[in-house]
């Protein structure tokens, strides 16, 4: 009768389990084609990395720890309670091994680690908890069933329990086990399913390239995310995997200084959403159009005023306050990427046409007409004045140049911008490099039109510079400009055009260690380093611009608390430089307050917008409160 009972509770709680996940596979199977299969060698050794050795929750030891104890002790302990089932059921050990006392003292081992590591995970809630992590019923019941699953386990196999409570211990035991079969469906510990998968699925793609949308022959309509049912399957597979645990809400910017983004409740709301309208997923394409029509009408008439939009998932304000840093897809321990959902809901507003910012539509107006962001007409606006006093010649003087210096839209209309430009052309031109600029010719890279969602227009802008730079014969690019330096790199190569791009604290790095740069000692200065999110997160250049400034006689480097792969943002990245620049930075104030903390005597950075934005915010300091901030390449030229 006992074997009755254990195994139609197994069935029943076993096949909750397999229906739901088989009802969340067939929501996200319904997903637009993304192809995820490829390179298969470079996913498992990341897989390696992140899941077997948990890299990325390592950067948090405590938890790290703590979660390697419990994931680890749970895969083994899957065999002892297989061996539980056959002595107690069977009254034979199932396979014999598990009887040797070399199991036994193994088994032990890994129960106490997870007690261990249930205990250090509480402490960190109830005594050391971050901001980022939210207490609720739910974190504190799982916690509780782990621990009734070994603790139980562990008087199970007590040499000293009585046969009364080695049975009672087992029933508990299993009892929470199936328990747990019901939870797991129906709560965040669902990653412990999706999560490995979703790790190995991760994007290979350079980390700064954003994915093309391919328009077909006319290259018109509407394009991107407009309902969470348009998503692909690996946006929806990352919305069942996310573990809610708010990393990514500790590192984004825009949250930490009080905006409205909220990186987690994106993929919380993806997920409520696709499993309250599973059918909507599941039903034919032209069912699916019709019932999701309905239920927007309907949830427009409930929510009037709180301008949801993507079904409910993200407000208006959070979809235009990201900065596109990255930092939320860098924390993220299951490889989420929040990126691609709010690029593919922007590129949806764009290609509607309706319901922009009148600043977006602004800033998109004026790389279509004057081919920069900030809509300044050509030619009678471009500055090139700097450049002719130089004697630095165009392309179309010099078309042998080696280098391309592609200037960028900062330069040419902002005069700090352009101060970085006069210091790093003087400095190629001291060291003997050979480069020419396109000068009136030079358009926008697209940057800028593509992180806002206009995939139309930074598409006819690649082709544009491309067949430009074909008939120049332009191989090798030099920009000192991180954003530009990450569409040529990582994005253009997507339409054929394929070059040698190099940021310019990486030449002037190399420039300094063949000697071609001589820098003499200079005024006695403490330097803290800003690291641009585009040239350090996304494309991992953090040692050449630290080996540039202790290179320099006379400047002492320290740290800021969060830099490298931790860096904060000036809040000037995904256009918000050029649509918000008449508004107060947040994320400025914050990066600025961090900076005054170190003591420094000046901020370097490698970025007009970290540059720029920096700069404002300390223009708004009492006068015994600012700092000197200046570009790298501005700090070198001083020396030289």
């Amino acid at each position: 009768m006992e074997s009755i009972i254990f195994f139609i509770l197994a069935a029943v709680s076993l096949g909750f389990f397999t229906v739901s996940l088989y009802e969340k596979f067939r929501v996200i199977r319904s997903g637009r084609a993304e192809e995820r299969n490829d390179r298969p060698l470079r996913r498992w050794r990341y897989f390696f990395q992140q899941v077997v050795l948990h890299k990325k929750i390592s950067r948090h030891p405590l938890f790290g720890m703590a979660h390697v104890f419990i994931m680890w002790g749970f895969i083994f302990l899957i065999f002892s309670s297989m061996h539980m089932v056959s002595t107690h059921l069977f009254d034979r050990p199932f396979p014999a091994v598990f009887s040797t006392p070399g199991f036994a003292l193994v088994r032990d081992a890994f129960l106490v680690l997870v007690i261990a590591g249930v205990i250090a995970g509480l402490a960190r809630r109830l005594l050391g908890k971050p901001e980022w992590l939210k207490n609720n019923t739910e974190a504190f019941m799982i916690q509780a069933l782990i621990l009734v699953i070994v603790i139980s386990e562990w008087l199970y196999y007590w040499k000293s329990a009585e046969v009364l409570l080695k049975g009672v211990s087992w029933w508990v035991h299993f009892l929470a086990i199936f328990a747990f079969f019901f939870v797991i469906p129906l709560s965040k510990h669902l990653h412990i399913v999706f999560a490995p998968f979703n790790t190995y699925w991760h994007t290979l793609e350079p980390q700064g390239a954003l994915q093309p949308v391919h328009f077909g022959e006319n290259g018109s309509g509407r394009y991107g995310v407009g309902k969470p049912e348009e998503f692909t399957w690996k946006q929806l597979f990352d919305a069942f995997s996310c573990a809610k645990c708010g990393r990514c809400n500790g590192s984004c910017p825009s949250y930490l200084c009080g905006e409205k983004l909220k990186p987690k409740r994106m993929n919380g709301r993806l997920r409520k959403y696709a499993e309250n309208r599973s059918a909507i997923f599941k039903s034919s394409k032209p069912d699916k159009e019709s019932q999701s029509n309905k239920d927007h009408k309907k949830g427009q008439g409930k929510n009037k005023g709180q301008s949801k939009i993507a079904g409910g998932i993200i407000e208006d304000g959070y979809l235009w306050s990201c900065t596109t840093c990255g930092a939320c897809m860098e924390a993220c321990p299951v490889s989420c990427e929040h990126l691609t959902k709010v690029i593919d809901i922007r590129r949806f507003f764009v290609s509607r046409g309706k319901d922009l910012p009148p600043a977006v539509t602004e800033v998109l107006a004026g790389i279509a007409e004057q081919g920069n962001p900030s809509g300044s007409k050509r030619p009678e606006d471009l500055d090139y004045t700097w450049a002719w006093e130089m004697g630095i010649p165009t392309m179309a003087e010099h078309p042998a140049a080696e280098y391309l210096y592609f200037v960028g839209c900062a330069p040419a209309f902002d005069p700090l911008a352009r101060r970085t430009a006069v210091a790093f052309a003087g400095i190629l031109h001291g060291a003997g490099v050979d480069f020419a600029i396109l000068g009136p010719e030079e358009w926008c890279c697209g940057e800028t039109a593509r992180r806002l969602g206009d995939e139309r227009l930074f598409q006819q802008t690649v082709r544009k510079n491309i067949t430009l730079w074909q008939e120049k014969g332009i191989k090798k690019i030099i920009t000192a400009c991180p954003h530009c330096f990450n569409t040529l790199q990582n994005e253009y190569a997507q339409f054929g055009g394929s070059y040698e791009v190099i940021p310019h604290t990486v030449l002037l790095a190399e420039l300094l260690e063949n000697g071609k740069i001589k820098p003499s000692r200079g005024p006695e200065l403490v330097v803290t380093y800003h690291d641009p999110c585009y040239l350090g997160r996304y494309n991992g250049f953090y040692e050449e611009q630290r080996e540039l400034l202790r290179a320099l006689p006379g400047i002492r480097l320290i740290e800021m608390p969060r830099h490298k792969e931790d860096s904060f943002c000036c809040g000037g990245g995904g256009g918000r430089f050029w649509v918000q620049k008449d508004k107060e930075n947040v994320i400025s104030q914050n990066r600025l307050r961090e900076a005054l903390d170190t003591g420094a005597d000046l901020i370097a950075t490698a970025c007009p917008y970290c540059r720029i934005t920096l700069e404002q915010e300390n223009g708004r300091q009492k006068t015994e409160q600012k700092m000197e901030i200046a570009d790298i390449v501005e700090i070198l030229s001083r020396r030289i």
